[in-house]
């Protein structure tokens, strides 16, 4: 399903530095360094829904007992996470389990090649990670036409 090289959503990419501040690559260079001084039990990785769920109690209650870290980024598609893991985000850590979330901002691909991004990012992890479970949380849409809609409501 990936697609290999013919699929834009599992080709890794940084993201474009659009704000001027190099906000992206800070972020990206902060999870290595956490890699290297931190021991999670659980690893999220994705957009901003994972960032933000460090914004609820529910983080505290439940995912910070757990050594968790959080890898999340607001606008990340596929690419830039896939990016992110082969550049360090991996590195120096032994997770239990790594939950990603991610596709919602593949708003130029399909359905299906946001799934082949997804399938890259697990694939990636079982090759790195082999010690942990994956759990991969994704966003339904009942057909294409259903994801087209939902994009053009989430656009505006």
């Amino acid at each position: 399903m990936s697609q290999g090289d013919s699929n834009p959503a599992a080709i890794p990419h940084a993201a474009e530095d659009i704000q001027g501040d190099d906000r992206w690559m800070s972020q990206h260079n902060r999870f290595v360094l956490d890699c290297k001084d931190k021991e999670p039990d659980v690893l999220f990785v994705g957009d901003s829904m994972v960032q933000l769920m460090q914004q609820y109690e529910i983080w505290r209650e439940l995912f910070s007992p757990l050594h968790a870290l959080n890898f999340g980024i607001g606008g990340d598609t596929t690419r830039h996470v896939l990016w992110r893991l082969k550049n360090g985000e991996l590195e120096n850590i032994k997770p239990k389990v790594i939950v990603v979330w991610v596709g919602t901002n593949n708003h130029e691909n399909t359905a299906e090649e946001v799934a082949g991004g997804i399938e890259a990012i697990v694939q990636l992890i079982n090759t790195r990670q082999p010690q942990a479970k994956i759990i991969v949380l994704i966003i339904y849409w009942k057909d294409e036409q259903d994801y087209h809609e939902r994009k053009v409501q989430m656009d505006c």
